[in-house]
């Protein structure tokens, strides 16, 4: 291909869509990402119930986020291709088949497998992202993105506090029940609310996946903010599925409900992706992005002491929410801006790296919480966000770059 991507688009442009369609594409998108989220507060419910160890039992979370990955990989693309609105009605469809596969899994592997298929499912919040950005004037397109991913942002952090309440009150199977059941309004608001797509590409199904490592190759912003989100995600990750743990088995004793909670206060920073979106506009992503990576690496100096006090676990959350939040809107925006009619493949690299990257760090902290315990988190964490800021600082901007400052 000489480097060059063969694109024939559609000569039909997709209307804008008003700041209300924007809205409600952000609410279906936070409902639909709960079923990714939901499992890490009752991890230690799920261990307990099937005997398994807590590195196993991490696995259905990992499970859920690598799903998600693949997903992003083979889903995504379609997007450019086919009607958006059909493939987020359908994918809908397989989160209420594997979410109930979920509530009766018979064993912790049936658990994982279906805990996979439900993360390849429900990559609908990034099929959502780039119809926001196609929909938006340029000048308004940090904006729509940052309202649907503030909207995500809210949907895997208020996901995780219900978690916690049902499976602290009615067990884990009934949190994927509840996942299960709420996907029927959700499919219905969505088919009733969401706008046709219009594609922008006729390219066959594997012209469309053997056109992404052009993308990628040719073009630096892309693989730097794949790469930088990467790490980001890991650190929010890594976090988020070992919260309970530390909670359960600290100086605090506290229980699944608890680890939820925290997730109303992690929703006081996912404001953050909107005011990051507006930000990105003003001031262009590269240094939305450096501020991000410096407060994510923030977070888990604050979070060093989180053992021994609470409000140091409080703040600590406020703090990695904003920087990871800011970062994916920005990051985001700066690829999207490569080629306006390749955002369904872009986004696919990108969010495809930002969730390989949230299941390795789902993984490895695991391991190091089990071995090492909260200090080898916090360690992971730094080291994230110094090789994070490495990657940003050793690239300078290029002419292609074309909303670097």
């Amino acid at each position: 291909m000489n480097g060059q991507l063969n694109l024939s688009a559609s000569p039909a442009t997709p209307a804008t869509a008003s700041r209300s369609k924007i809205l409600m594409m952000a609410i279906i998108a936070g409902a639909v990402i709960t079923n990714i989220y939901c499992t890490q507060p009752i991890l230690p419910l799920i261990a307990a119930d099937m005997d398994v160890n807590l590195a196993t039992v991490d696995l259905v979370a990992g499970a859920a986020l690598l799903g998600f990955a693949v997903g992003l990989a083979l889903l995504l693309p379609l997007g450019d291709r086919f009607d958006r609105r059909k493939l987020v009605l359908g994918q809908i469809i397989g989160a209420f088949l594997f979410a109930a596969a979920a509530a009766l899994a018979p064993g912790i592997w049936a658990l994982i497998a279906a805990s996979f298929g439900l993360g390849i499912v429900s990559c609908v919040p990034q099929q959502l992202v780039p119809f926001a950005a196609v929909m938006s004037l340029p000048g308004d397109r940090g904006r729509s993105v940052g309202t649907v991913v503030s909207g995500i942002m809210v949907g895997i952090l208020l996901g995780r506090t219900i978690s916690g309440v049902v499976g602290s009150a009615y067990g884990w199977r009934a949190v994927y029940g509840v996942e299960a059941a709420f996907m029927i309004p959700v499919w219905i608001a969505a088919a009733m609310l969401l706008p046709r797509g219009v594609p922008s590409t006729n390219l066959s199904y594997g012209r469309l996946l053997a056109s992404l490592w052009p993308l990628a190759r040719d073009h630096r912003p892309i693989r730097e903010s794949m790469i930088v989100q990467a790490l980001l995600w890991a650190c929010f990750n890594a976090f988020w599925v070992n919260l309970a743990a530390l909670l359960a088995n600290g100086p605090w004793h506290l229980g699944s409900a608890w680890a939820g909670g925290f997730g109303i206060i992690g929703a006081a920073g996912a404001l953050a992706a909107s005011l990051g979106g507006r930000a990105t506009d003003k001031r262009g992503p590269r240094s939305v992005v450096a501020a991000s990576i410096g407060i994510v690496t923030a977070a888990f100096l604050l979070l060093a002491g989180a053992e021994s006090s609470l409000a140091l676990l409080v703040i600590g959350v406020i703090v990695l929410d904003i920087g990871v939040q800011s970062g994916l809107v920005s990051n985001q925006t700066r690829a999207f801006a490569v080629d306006p009619k390749a955002q369904g493949r872009i986004n696919s690299l990108y969010m495809t790296a930002t969730f390989s990257g949230g299941a390795l760090g789902v993984v490895i902290s695991g391991w190091l919480m089990t071995r090492y315990g909260w200090s080898g988190i916090v360690i992971f964490g730094i080291v994230l966000g110094l090789v994070a800021a490495l990657v940003h600082w050793s690239g300078k901007p290029r002419r292609e770059d074309v909303f670097s400052r």
